[in-house]
């Protein structure tokens, strides 16, 4: 069977279905857009979440053809086939019909960029390659003004105003209204929200730029936003009274960006996938939840099929960008290890999420940084538990997949090591419950709760839940070679941490963790935990994978004593 070719990483959709390249139809996009009352809208996802694309498809749809003759026909076949070729004649009125301004900010980082020069280079690109459509409407003051915004020269006003003076330009050109299409308009302000001078600068000089091309703007058809997050209005938006944002807590273009289950299902028909490795794309991207809908992570699903050997990997968190969260959540010292460790272990917890986030205020709002998980795609927001006082929204939040589990489990071991003081013993810790070593293992767990217990929340009523994520957090050391899972079906029951070798021949280890009751004794709680691995027969899963060998512990905590046997 002749399978797909997978597009990784073009972002062109021209050229994407121009090369005959695997694409999932978001073209219903065009069509809602137009139906959203709303002049401008601001549509926040994650990362690598199909954002450039779905801007390149929104421009080739209306964007009017130069005088070369045969695109339009090209671009019409682009669409051929796709859901957009059954919307009404209201929408394929406007098919190549409206001028565009395309500019992209995703490339405005880094340690030297300056906010008035690089904005200013991507305003001359595009008035540039849009100059020949305006020239024959142009006074002689227009013509200088355009000039000067091609050569580099401009005052910084002449670029704050830019938006508005092309599409003025264009609209007087065409006769129809302009498309703005700004796509990763955030990025500028993640990259300096740390360095309070810069984010003034920045915020500051995208405020005017924006507000002056998108509000009140006579020229304008729709404008089109995309980014990670809603910069606080007050901040950012000050301006734009005319903005609607359907964030992905919302219904509004729920299912526009990612992969759905019926999308996935399609792509796994194509590509011949068994039950297995159907459930190993469920496992590792699926997970999350936009406006109620359930969304698989596309890069990673597209990732898994590029790859010949159909390894299930975390590939989205493997393509950076989450420097952010390392600082936030390692070095900011928050307080919130005891959530964490409640996510590690694959609990749910409850935070406020706000919307309208403040990027400064990150580091000092601790519910700040779960909406910022929220939104860039590291928390999943499952269901809106209640309302306060205050307005504000709390929500369930649980980690999306197995991938976005790696991130928490690397970033805990992080904060493990800095609290001990370095890897060895954490190293040494793994060699010795691989080694089904029970007075190791005891040994090692006694200092390494010794060190780091006044980091524990272990007197709250799930204290076995901390203990849990606690050794998951560990065992984070042996990830290349073997899976731990938490909570896991195997025998009869769950296992509470459950080491599954990736390869058979290695070893693998059922562990069952206890927390003393206030009337029971050390080794009674230790016989209990003996008899339930033997009842239940945990191992199971182990024997099945070929571990060897298999290893069997029964582990009891009592705050900062640990008592371990090997069955």
């Amino acid at each position: 069977m002749l399978q797909p070719r997978v597009p990784l990483g073009t972002s062109d959709f021209l050229q994407l279905r121009g090369d005959g390249l695997l694409y999932v139809d978001k073209s219903l996009l065009v069509a809602e857009l137009l139906a959203d009352p709303a002049r401008v809208l601001l549509l926040p996802r994650p990362r690598r979440f199909g954002k450039t694309l779905n801007m390149s498809t929104v421009r080739c749809f209306f964007e009017r053809p130069p005088r070369a003759q045969g695109q339009t026909e090209e671009v019409r076949r682009a669409f051929s086939g796709l859901a957009i070729e059954k919307a009404g004649g209201e929408v394929w009125r406007h098919f190549q019909r409206h001028p565009v301004i395309f500019l992209s900010f995703k490339d405005l980082k880094g340690p030297r960029w300056s906010v008035s020069e690089s904005v200013s280079a991507l305003i001359r690109r595009e008035a540039r390659r849009l100059a020949p459509a305006m020239e024959p409407v142009l006074t002689q003051e227009d013509r200088k003004h355009l000039e000067a915004i091609i050569s580099g020269n401009s005052p910084p006003v002449l670029i704050e105003q830019a938006l508005i003076l092309l599409s003025d330009w264009l609209h007087q050109a065409t006769g129809e209204k302009a498309f703005i299409l700004i796509d990763e308009y955030d990025t500028p302000i993640h990259d300096v929200y740390g360095d309070p001078k810069r984010y003034e600068e920045v915020v500051g000089f995208f405020r005017n730029f924006l507000s002056a091309g998108l509000k009140d703007n006579p020229h304008l058809e729709k404008g089109l936003l995309t980014g990670i997050l809603r910069v606080a209005k007050e901040s950012m938006f000050s301006g734009l009274n005319n903005l609607r944002v359907h964030s992905l807590l919302r219904e509004p273009f729920a299912t526009s960006f990612g992969f759905t289950e019926a999308e996935v299902e399609s792509l796994c028909d194509a590509f011949g996938l068994s039950a297995g490795q159907r459930e190993d794309l469920r496992t590792w991207y699926n997970g999350y939840r936009f406006g109620g809908h359930v969304i698989y992570n596309p890069w990673s699903v597209l990732s898994y099929f590029y790859d010949a050997k159909r390894r299930a990997l975390p590939y989205w968190v493997n393509t950076g960008g989450d420097a952010l969260i390392r600082k936030l959540l390692i070095d900011a010292g928050l307080g919130i290890e005891s959530d964490l460790e409640t996510l590690i272990a694959g609990r749910s917890i409850e935070k406020p999420i706000d919307e309208h986030i403040v990027l400064r205020d990150i580091d000092t709002q601790p519910d700040t940084l779960f909406s910022f998980l929220v939104f860039s795609g590291y928390l999943r927001a499952d269901e809106c538990l209640r309302q306060d006082e205050a307005g504000s929204e709390h929500w369930r939040l649980t980690v999306p997949n197995r991938e976005v589990a790696t991130v928490y489990r690397r970033l805990f071991l992080d904060w493990l090591k800095r609290g001990l003081g370095g890897e060895s013993r954490v190293q040494a810790f793994c060699r010795s419950l691989l080694a089904g070593d029970a007075a190791d293992v005891e040994d090692h767990l006694g200092t390494l709760l010794e060190r780091t217990l006044s980091y524990l929340d272990t007197a709250g009523k799930a204290r076995e839940v901390v203990y849990q994520a606690f050794v998951a957090g560990l065992l984070v050391a042996i990830d290349r070679t073997h899976h731990v899972r938490t909570n896991r079906e195997s025998g009869l029951g769950r296992c509470d941490v459950l080491v599954t070798p990736r390869k058979a021949g290695e070893p693998g280890v059922a562990l069952e963790l206890k927390v003393l009751k206030a009337a029971d004794t050390m080794e009674n709680a230790l016989r209990s935990a003996l008899e339930q691995l033997r009842v239940k027969r945990y191992a199971e899963e182990l024997r099945a994978a070929g571990a060897e060998p298999v290893v069997e512990l029964a582990t009891v905590f009592d705050r900062k004593c640990v008592r371990v046997a090997r069955a």
